[in-house]
């Protein structure tokens, strides 16, 4: 069985700066490996342990990436691989899902599983994993939070807990899916983990060996983007409401539409 875990560098501060196209520059930023796909890493790893299978951690960005791959080698994936390429910059989730699904076919096409975080803390959209699934028409399920099982006939059983319901789902490989506070606690690396990673050569693929086109990915290739990015002003305002109309529902919409036209 081979899996594929796509894996993310995301900033661990709160003093974000921003490009002109109002991305995050992360030139000088200090980051890590987004949480939720360190709980993914942690997913592969159980059915690697349990099926004998091999786990490849795959992740797009610039060079400094190479840091949260050594961090999943450290782990215990087996090999890792960096999507590189300076047209990749500034791809919305529509862009980098045609970046990873093309990974997919290109270079891993053996791959039965893909694993996902759910999201990323520097974008919370859920978008790019089941983007990734529509592209490469395999089936999807998201927000895994409990154990996953492969089957005697070619399937997955993935399971799932609401705060109403459990949800027990199965279904043919290659699927993908997407985990969310996942039921294992992500394991500390051991010291000869770590001397793997170090002396690990990361292997990296731009646009032309993804044979992507680069009006595609990219900032050309996102049909999103981020109009404009600014702080929130937390504060609060309280207004006291003294009425001697029975109708205070009536009251409070009066009030609402007068502070609006203000």
């Amino acid at each position: 069985m081979n899996i594929t875990v796509f894996i993310k560098q995301v900033p661990d501060t709160d003093d974000v700066k921003w490009t002109e196209n109002n991305n995050i520059d992360r030139t000088n930023m200090e980051s890590i490996l987004n949480p939720l796909d360190k709980q993914a890493i942690e997913a592969a790893l159980n059915l690697k342990e349990n099926n004998n299978a091999k786990v490849t951690a795959v992740s797009m960005g610039p060079s400094k990436a190479e840091a949260v791959l050594k961090e999943a080698l450290a782990m215990g994936v087996d090999e890792a691989y960096l999507l590189c390429d300076s047209k990749f910059a500034g791809s919305d989730t529509n862009a980098t899902s045609r970046v990873l699904a093309s990974a997919i076919t290109q270079k891993f096409p053996d791959t039965d599983l893909i694993l996902f975080g759910q999201t990323a803390i520097d974008g919370e959209t859920a978008q790019t994993s089941v983007s990734t699934a529509a592209r490469l028409n395999y089936p999807y399920i998201s927000n895994v939070n409990g154990l996953i099982e492969v089957n005697e006939d070619n399937c997955i059983t993935a399971y799932s807990e609401t705060e109403t319901e459990k949800i027990t789902t199965k279904t043919e490989l290659p699927a993908v899916i997407a985990i969310n506070n996942y039921c294992v606690k992500p394991r500390i690396p051991r010291i000869s983990g770590y001397i793997k990673a170090k002396d690990y050569i990361v292997k990296s693929y731009n646009l032309y060996d993804l044979n992507i086109s680069e009006n595609t990915t990219g900032v050309k290739g996102s049909p999103t983007y981020v109009s404009k990015v600014f702080k929130n002003s937390e504060g609060r305002n309280c207004n006291f409401i003294e009425t001697s109309n029975k109708d205070y529902t009536k009251t409070i919409k009066d009030r609402i539409e007068k502070i609006r036209k203000q």
